[in-house]
Order: structure tokens, then C-alpha cells, then sequence
């Protein structure tokens, strides 16, 4: 055991001094060292005894053979218990007998070699000049460095490849000038590229950049649109050209349905007035009812009132009495032992007669306790119907409100009030959404109402004015198209008549937002509001250049629905 400790311990002393002495050439060498090919042959005392390739970093054993390093190291380590032996002669290796031969080492670095891409390359160079040259070497095998591609190539084709061959080099589009990689190029100028021309999908005869492709559909002669005035009843759908010959020739059918149109509008107006007053009077007619009631219950709380400080008075005089009582049969036991039975007779009499009185008041008390019972009762009977006249008179009223505000033709001017108070609410974490009545694209449309943040929500929490729309589950959904598509715009509106009003639009997605409130795609009676979270900065808001959106502590909010396209029921 003794003797293997010390040759391990030899060996590790030749691994720390001599891995440093072994030159960067003669590492690099050793993925070529049995390829290599010499000028002249290679003598027999530069070949391993053990790789039987050309010595690298060569140690001296204490024998006078020689080894490369990496050779050396591992038949000291791999040895069985006892001393390694040399594989030429047998004779035993000491760790402590081995030596770097920096002399021979000398010589085997400047043997001349061919380089090893020979025959392509005729260079001749000494050995430790070989991993130099190759660095340079215009016939080295190098792989391509494109991401992607695994070509090899000689180092003198490889500039070449780079710049013409290679399917992932960079190249810049010859549209929009970005580069991409060249195999992906033509995919994006088919399908992606922003500037290139497409001949317009309905057909026109125009070819339009990619990126003008929306804002020339709202040109094109050739797509299918509506009148404008489908709204009042027109049922024709063309071309745009086609359309915009119709809307001029068709000018008195066009007035005609307006004023149709407004006819059924101020029908409708009449009806809703009377209903108004209907409701008006009923409301005069209830409250009438319920200063009837209070006026029922006022002198039944004072009777109440009275009651409960008489019971309270009798209740007193009964235990009075009953102290009482208990002193006078005290009294009569005491008289009843000192002088006999005859002589309290006629105090007894008067004590009856003390406690048929207060058999009679009594009796009346208990009367009393019935009939306060009883007024309870009926003061709790007209309690319960007050609060029930109250909670219709609320409902009521909400109604009302409700009738007045509410429009028929997609727009909603909404007025919130206490701007900076509700804003205040919302930064202490207390103010939640501010909800406005709902309105309506038509007399039997889709039914919508707006949502606002003062202190914003989302991203624009506590930096922006957040607005939302948010479908509301309406009387005739079953009838109307889903998803909802209709474009939307939201406004804060100028309030120093310059009309500098803030405005953001979008198109509903095909989210859960917009399907019917209720189906099986949204199971709530409202769906999720959709908007902008960040619409509009409080500095904006609160210190505009040229216009005022905050007066009196108010906001003006404007929803408007593009009702084109939507057909009446």
C-alpha cells in the first residue's frame, strides 16, 4: 500500500509541474498526432512506446525511454498495486525517476511536417508551426457559422458561401428593407410584407401596399356597403359606386323614409310621454298613501309611548305592594303572638280590603298589557307596509330616470359628476366602477352601457382615465346576430365649444366580451367589459393646451355604435 501511495503521489507531482510546460501547439496536436506526416521518416526515439505517435511534451523515464506526457500520466495512475513497468524492456518506473527531456523536445518541435491538408495544401512547416498555419490554412475543413446551417467547406470557399450560397444568411427585403433570413424571405414577401402591392380583394382594378389595405377598403368602388339611410328603412346593398349613384338619384324616396321615420319617432315619443305621466301620477298617488300612513302612525307611537311609561308605573307599584304586603303579615304574626286573634281582626279587614283594590288594579294593568300588545302589533303591520311603499316609490323613480336618459340609436351622452371626488375614492382603494343607464342601437337593438375608472384600472391604474362598453343582456338578443361586430368610438368630450373632443375606437374581437350575454359562450347577464384601460392621462384630462374636459367638477363621455349594416327587426 506504502508504494502505491508514493507513485500516486508522483504522479500528481508530475500533473503540477509539468501541464504548464506542455506548449499550446503540442495540445491542440493531439486530435492529429497519429496523422501527421513528416518530411523527413520519423525516428524510432521520437515515436510513444505506448500511442505509438509522435512524442508530445516528452518525459524521460528513469530507464533513458520516452513518453509522451499525456501517456506517462496515465500508466502512473491506471498501474495495479505494484510499480508500473516499462512496456519496452520491463524495467520498473519510479515517479521520482521521471523527467521532462526539454532536449528532445526542442528537436521534435522543429521536425518539418506536411500539413494535413495535404495534398490540397503543398505547405511544409515544423511542428510547432503546424496549429499556426492551419489558423490560416485556405484548405481547412470550417463549418458554416450561419445559424441553421451545417455545410463544411474549405476555409477558401467559405466567404464565398456566406455572401451568395448559404440559405440562412441575412438579406434585406427589397420592399421594406428589413432583413430576414434568406430561405424565410420570399414566405414574408407573399404573406407579411407591409409595402408590397396585392391586387385588392374585391376585385377593383387598383394594386395597394399591404399596409393601405384596410384604409383603402373603406374606398374601394368595389366593395358591397349599405345606403346610409338603411337606418329609415332603405333595403339597398351594392357596390360603393353603384351606392353613392343610388344615395343621389333616390334623394325624395331617402326624405320620405325620414320623415316616416320620425313620425314612428314622435309616436313613440307620445307614448312614452303618457307613460310618464301615468307613472308621474301613480307616484303623486303613492305618496299620498304614505303621508296617510305616517300620519295613521304618529298618534299610535305616542300611544305606545304612553303605554310603556304606564306599565313601567304599575309594574313599580306591584312590587311596592308586595313589599307592603309582606310588612303586614309580619305585622299580623307579631300582633297574632302578643295579643291573640280578636284583636287584629279589624286590621285584617282593612288589609282585604287593601288587597281587593290591588286585585282590581292589577286586573286593569293586565288589561292595559293586552291592548299595548295589540297597538305593537298594528304599529309593526303599518311599519312593513310603509317600507313596502318606500322600496316601490325607489323603484319607481329609478325607472323614471331610467325612461328619461335612456336613447335608441346607439349613442349615449353620459354626465358624471364629482370628477375629483370619485377619482379621491378610487386612490384610497374605494370607489368602485362608475356604470351609466344603458342604451340601445334601435328600438329592439343590442343593449350597452358604458363603464368608467376615474383612478384608472389595469395598466392605467392611478395615471389614466379608463373607459369600457359592456353588453348587457337585452329583451330581443335571441333575434339579433352574434358576435357582436359593430365598431365602437368612445369620446370625453370639449367643453369649451373648440371641439378638441379625445376620441379612441376599436372593432369587437371575437372574444366572450361580445356573445350573447347568457348563451353558453358567456353564462352572465352581462358579459366582460372591453375598452381602453389607459384612455386618457389625468394630465390630459385636468390641464389641457386647448380645450377644458373637467368643468364644474364634470365629464362629458360620448358612446357611439356604428349602426351601419345592422338590419331593423
Amino acid at each position: 500500500m506504502a508504494t502505491k501511495e508514493s507513485d500516486r503521489g508522483g504522479s500528481e507531482r508530475i500533473s503540477r509541474q509539468n501541464s504548464e510546460a506542455a506548449g499550446l501547439w503540442e495540445s491542440d496536436l493531439t486530435t492529429v498526432q497519429h496523422s501527421l506526416k513528416f518530411v523527413k521518416k520519423l525516428e524510432e526515439q521520437y515515436v510513444c512506446p505506448t500511442c505509438r505517435g509522435v512524442v508530445l511534451n516528452p518525459h524521460q523515464t528513469g530507464c533513458g525511454h520516452i513518453f509522451c506526457y499525456g501517456c506517462i500520466q496515465r500508466l502512473l495512475e491506471n498501474s495495479p498495486a505494484t510499480t508500473p513497468v516499462c512496456p519496452l524492456d520491463g524495467s520498473l518506473i519510479k515517479s521520482d525517476e521521471v523527467f521532462q527531456d526539454n532536449c528532445c523536445k526542442r528537436e521534435i518541435s522543429n521536425l518539418e511536417v506536411y500539413c494535413t491538408n495535404s495534398p490540397n495544401c503543398s505547405c511544409r512547416v515544423i511542428l510547432c508551426r503546424l496549429q499556426e498555419h492551419l489558423q490560416a490554412c485556405q484548405y481547412e475543413p470550417l463549418q458554416c457559422s450561419n445559424a441553421g446551417c451545417n455545410e463544411v467547406m474549405q476555409r477558401k470557399d467559405l466567404q464565398e458561401h456566406f455572401r451568395i450560397s448559404c440559405s440562412y444568411r441575412m438579406e434585406p427585403c427589397h420592399y421594406c428593407k428589413d432583413s430576414y433570413i434568406y430561405c424565410q424571405l420570399k414566405d414574408h414577401e407573399r404573406h407579411t410584407c407591409p409595402e408590397v402591392e396585392i391586387q385588392c380583394p374585391n376585385k377593383c382594378s387598383q394594386m395597394i401596399k399591404r399596409c393601405m389595405l384596410e384604409d383603402h377598403t373603406d374606398q374601394c368602388p368595389e366593395m358591397e356597403t349599405d345606403c346610409v339611410f338603411k337606418k329609415y328603412g332603405c333595403p339597398v346593398r351594392e357596390r360603393r359606386a353603384q351606392v353613392q349613384v343610388h344615395e343621389e338619384t333616390a334623394l325624395k324616396h331617402h326624405i320620405l323614409l325620414v320623415l316616416g321615420s320620425n313620425s314612428k319617432l314622435e309616436t313613440q315619443m307620445e307614448v312614452l310621454q303618457q307613460e310618464v305621466l301615468l307613472r308621474h301620477q301613480e307616484l303623486q298617488d303613492r305618496s299620498l298613501q304614505v303621508r296617510g300612513l305616517e300620519k295613521e302612525v304618529r298618534p299610535l307611537i305616542k300611544q305606545v309611548s304612553h303605554c310603556d311609561n304606564t306599565l313601567s308605573a304599575v309594574q313599580r307599584s306591584l312590587v311596592e305592594q308586595k313589599d307592603h304586603i309582606s310588612s303586614v303579615r309580619l305585622q299580623l304574626e307579631e300582633f297574632s303572638t302578643v295579643f291573640g286573634p280578636g284583636v287584629a281582626r279589624d286590621e285584617l279587614s282593612q288589609i282585604r280590603a287593601s288587597l281587593d283594590a290591588l286585585r282590581q288594579r292589577v286586573s286593569i294593568t293586565e288589561g292595559l298589557k293586552d291592548h299595548l300588545g295589540a297597538l305593537n302589533e298594528t304599529y309593526m303591520r303599518h311599519t312593513r307596509l310603509l317600507s313596502i311603499h318606500t322600496a316601490q316609490l325607489e323603484r319607481n323613480d329609478e325607472h323614471f330616470r331610467e325612461l328619461e336618459s335612456t336613447s335608441y340609436d346607439g349613442k349615449l351622452i353620459w354626465k358624471l359628476r364629482d370628477y375629483r371626488k370619485r377619482k379621491e375614492a378610487g386612490a384610497r382603494g374605494q370607489g368602485p366602477c362608475l356604470s351609466s343607464a344603458p342604451f340601445y342601437t334601435s328600438r329592439n337593438g343590442y343593449k350597452i352601457s358604458a363603464r368608467a375608472y376615474p383612478y384608472g384600472d389595469g395598466a392605467g391604474h392611478g395615471t389614466h382615465l379608463s373607459l369600457y362598453v359592456v353588453l348587457m343582456r337585452g329583451d330581443f338578443d335571441p333575434l339579433l346576430p352574434w358576435p357582436f361586430k359593430q365598431p365602437v368610438s368612445l369620446s370625453v368630450l370639449d367643453q369649451s365649444g373648440a371641439k378638441n373632443h379625445m376620441t379612441m375606437s376599436f372593432r369587437p374581437d371575437p372574444s366572450n366580451s361580445f356573445h350573447q350575454p347568457g348563451s353558453a359562450d358567456a353564462t352572465a347577464a352581462t358579459n366582460v367589459a372591453s375598452g381602453f384601460p389607459c384612455f386618457a392621462s389625468h394630465a390630459q384630462l385636468e390641464a389641457p393646451k386647448n380645450a377644458i374636459y373637467v368643468r364644474d367638477d364634470t365629464l362629458f363621455i360620448k358612446v357611439k355604435v356604428d349602426t351601419c349594416g345592422l338590419e331593423e327587426l
